[in-house]
């Protein structure tokens, strides 16, 4: 080694050892690392306000209800006797949040079966005791069923897709009662048209007679063969003059007689009158 530094910017030199100068580039490196450092910590403090009024906040996402109606076939339970049946009729209102638009059907469909097997055992329960001709009764006691015993919506789940199920039943006679019934109502129909034709007609009948009370034949009015009376009443009495008055009072007795013919000249023949005028009076 010589006396005299060596200069830190030059190169190494063949045959001379590099320690020191790999010791002053990593000192020298340290504290522009460090000074680096504490010039983005401050740099990153005073620049995170303004950051955080730039950065986007998206709002939440808000869940979106798919609903579907499904119409399976009819469900078929034993009337009373279990000699005749029952139609009842069923639509699913089927409603979801969390199940993906693309998959809503396929869930669906898996828990359709469920449903429906929930709706016909209600249903068996209550027909086996209604008439098979009582329609009304049996959807009067399958509502009931449906509102105290298991009320909807009813739930379904498979992992973190739920389901929300509301059945509507409307319920309908068998065809062999229909036409067992068909008769009875045939009859029942034409009576109360004639019932209802009945009334209209005497209705009718009041209505002409409160018009028109003086009409013969109608309660209120004469027997036939009565002497007729104005309906329209006495006129107002003539006011003759006060009994002072200078007036000429006269009554005619009877009415004015037509003027006379002209005479005919002598040697004409009268002209004949049509029958219907009087001939005058010969002088």
């Amino acid at each position: 080694m010589t006396g005299e530094p060596e200069d830190p910017g030059s190169r190494p030199i063949p045959g001379v050892p590099v320690a020191g100068w790999r010791r002053r580039w990593a000192d020298r490196t340290r504290a522009l690392g460090g000074a680096a450092r504490s010039r983005t910590r401050r740099f990153w403090a005073g620049a995170q306000p303004t950051l955080r009024q730039l950065w986007w906040t998206e709002e939440p996402a808000t869940p979106v209800t798919t609903v579907d109606r499904r119409f399976p076939e009819p469900l078929v339970v034993p009337a009373q006797g279990q000699v005749y049946v029952f139609l009842v009729r069923a639509t699913f209102t089927w409603s979801s949040e969390t199940a993906r638009p693309e998959l809503f059907g396929w869930y669906v469909d898996y828990f359709q079966p469920q449903a429906t097997q929930r709706l016909l055992r209600l249903a068996v329960r209550c027909s086996v005791e209604v008439p098979p001709h009582r329609p009304r009764e049996l959807h009067a006691a399958l509502a009931a069923a449906l509102a105290e015993d298991d009320p909807p919506p009813w739930t379904y789940a498979r992992g973190e897709v739920a389901f929300t199920c509301e059945p509507d039943v409307t319920v309908h006679l068998d065809e062999r009662v229909r036409r067992l019934l068909q008769p009875y109502w045939e009859q029942r129909i034409a009576l109360e048209c004639e019932r209802d034709l009945a009334r209209r007609r005497t209705e009718y009948a009041r209505e002409r007679d409160r018009r028109d009370p003086a009409r013969p034949g109608s309660p209120g009015g004469k027997p036939d063969g009565a002497p007729g009376r104005s309906t329209q009443g006495p006129g107002p009495a003539r006011r003759g003059p006060p009994p002072d008055a200078s007036v000429e009072q006269f009554t005619p007795l009877e009415p004015l007689l037509p003027p006379p013919a002209p005479r005919p000249a002598p040697g004409q023949r009268p002209r004949p009158h049509p029958p219907d005028h009087p001939s005058p009076p010969a002088p």
